[in-house]
């Protein structure tokens, strides 16, 4: 994670340090960070859904200028943008939450893998040098149904990382993650430092290279996958991980969301409504993204976006509520 993109990088210390506040509380660590994330969204969130009702009154306008420029589309855009423009509405102001979410979503896509990798190199450390206390670190990775947390909450997913996967692919740069640079913190409250972990896993044939170097890396040879295997083994219980609960969550708020987001418009603004029709199938595009990400990445992560979604859902009700009562209807600039 050293050396990434800031946003994914400042995200992973965050959950980190957070993970160990909160008593090494996976479920808490995620929620926690939900809400502040939900909590920095609100204020766009609301001045976005002040323009789509100053939208709406424009809206008898904006059907003026189209009927009268029907064959010129140049000056429609030109007239379109002089009305937006002198009542306060600039072009991107409907798109704040848009591009606040993406990126948020593949920061933490990103940063919860990375903390996934860390997870699976702790876990290994300690069943090398204390069965006992790594059994206890797995019971910690059980999550109702789901039995690692770190792989994804399917029938089909292994639960524990294979061999030829992930960070024993070969394609990780191993010098970059966090726990090389920081170790951490053990159930019982000891110190791991990162040369320790490096050094147990150079003596038992998983890992070469100089530690902190360029050049340190986990092998994907035969002998080293057969070594994973024979000491992860006690964790393996099949291809059964979890029951595909929290992606159909997560694509059915993500759908949930969409919906209501398009009464919505359809109730303040139902001239505009009529007009994207054809724009409907964005109400499926991000339910399925949702199930496809959260079916191939960590429960973790589904777990903080099925939140996520939930949080969106109550707060959208809540500030569509308290700007029904407040709005008043502005006094419209003429152009």
């Amino acid at each position: 994670m050293i050396h990434d993109f800031f946003l994914t990088e400042g995200f992973f210390y965050a959950v980190r340090w957070l993970y160990g506040v909160l008593g090494n509380s996976y479920f808490l660590t995620i929620l926690l960070v939900t809400l502040v994330l939900r909590l920095i969204q609100i204020y766009p969130d609301i001045q976005t859904r002040k323009t789509q009702r100053k939208q709406a009154e424009l809206q008898p306008q904006i059907d003026q200028l189209k009927e009268k420029y029907a064959n010129d589309p140049k000056k429609l855009n030109e007239e379109q943008s002089k009305l937006m423009k002198a009542n306060g509405i600039g072009c991107l102001s409907g798109c704040l939450p848009m591009l606040l979410t993406l990126p948020l979503f593949f920061c933490f896509l990103a940063a919860f893998r990375f903390w996934g990798y860390e997870q699976t190199l702790k876990l290994t450390y300690e069943t090398i040098v204390n069965e006992e206390q790594a059994q206890e670190t797995f019971d910690s990775f059980r999550f109702g149904w789901i039995k690692n947390i770190w792989q994804p909450d399917s029938g089909f997913s292994p639960v524990i990382t294979p061999s030829d996967k992930d960070v024993f692919s070969g394609k990780i740069k191993i010098h970059n993650l966090v726990l090389f640079h920081k170790g951490y913190t053990d159930l019982r409250g000891n110190e791991v430092s990162g040369e320790q972990i490096w050094n147990v896993f150079k003596e038992n044939g998983l890992a070469e290279g100089e530690f902190q170097s360029a050049d340190m890396k986990l092998l994907s040879t035969k002998e080293s996958k057969d070594k994973y295997d024979e000491i992860m083994g006690k964790y393996d219980t099949g291809r059964n991980n979890g029951w595909f609960v929290l992606p159909i969550l997560a694509a059915g708020f993500q759908f949930l969301a969409a919906w209501i987001s398009q009464q919505q418009t359809k109730k303040t603004n139902p001239s505009a409504a009529a007009q994207t029709q054809s724009m409907n199938f964005m109400i499926y595009l991000f339910p399925i993204m949702s199930l496809w990400f959260c079916l191939t990445s960590t429960s973790a992560f589904a777990l903080y976006w099925v939140l996520s979604s939930v949080l969106q859902i109550g707060t959208s009700f809540i500030i569509n509520r308290i700007i029904d009562k407040k709005t008043v209807p502005a006094e419209i600039v003429q152009k």
